[in-house]
């Protein structure tokens, strides 16, 4: 019967160069990982990436690695900044994406190609209508009436955190709504 190697043997020898040593580390944290990283960012073609990557990391900084401490806890460590690096990057897109529609549409409005008949502003209409009052209450707080974020947050008896948060969301939902009107419209906008 074959002895089962501890941690500490296995990743010795990986830092030696024996590859075989990682297959066997990775066959032992790899489902412990991956549920770390699932709880942290529940997309499922994410969690494949960020497990493959801390992987990646963990073996060309192996030497970095002080046998006799938490193999696992080192891994997440790992795991954990590529999740907030992926985080950051996906906020950085979303604003850019959210500041590009914005610009698009006050270039479009300066040519007057923004009528009240076209079909953005309808769209636009009719996806705020379907929000519930509470968001609406908040669009106009923020675009009708101008506030800060300060200002809505003591009207609503909310932090700025959460008035920043909402309306991200907020946005968020009419941009997918007004994008699949537009896709599902026969006519492009």
């Amino acid at each position: 019967m074959k002895e089962v190697e501890s941690e500490e043997d296995l990743v010795s020898r990986v830092q030696k160069g024996d590859l075989q040593a990682f297959e066997r580390l990775l066959e032992f944290h790899s489902s412990h990982l991956r549920a770390f990283v699932a709880m942290k960012l529940p997309v499922p073609h994410l969690i494949d990436e960020i497990a493959h990557e801390t992987f990646v990391f963990s073996y060309r900084h192996i030497m970095d690695f002080k046998a006799g401490t938490d193999f696992g806890k080192w891994l997440r460590a790992i795991a954990f900044n590529l999740i907030r690096r992926e985080t950051l990057r996906h906020q950085r897109l979303a604003k850019n994406r959210d500041k590009f529609l914005e610009h698009h549409l006050v270039q479009q409005a300066g040519r007057g190609d923004l009528s009240p008949e076209g079909k953005a502003i309808i769209f636009l209409e009719e996806c705020l209508a379907r929000l519930p009052e509470q968001q609406r209450k908040l669009l106009d707080h923020k675009y009708v009436r101008s506030e800060s974020s300060r200002e809505i947050a003591d009207a609503f008896g909310q932090s700025e955190s959460w008035v920043r948060t909402s309306l991200c969301r907020v946005r968020t939902a009419l941009r997918q709504c007004i994008e699949n009107k537009i896709n599902a419209s026969p006519e492009v906008v």
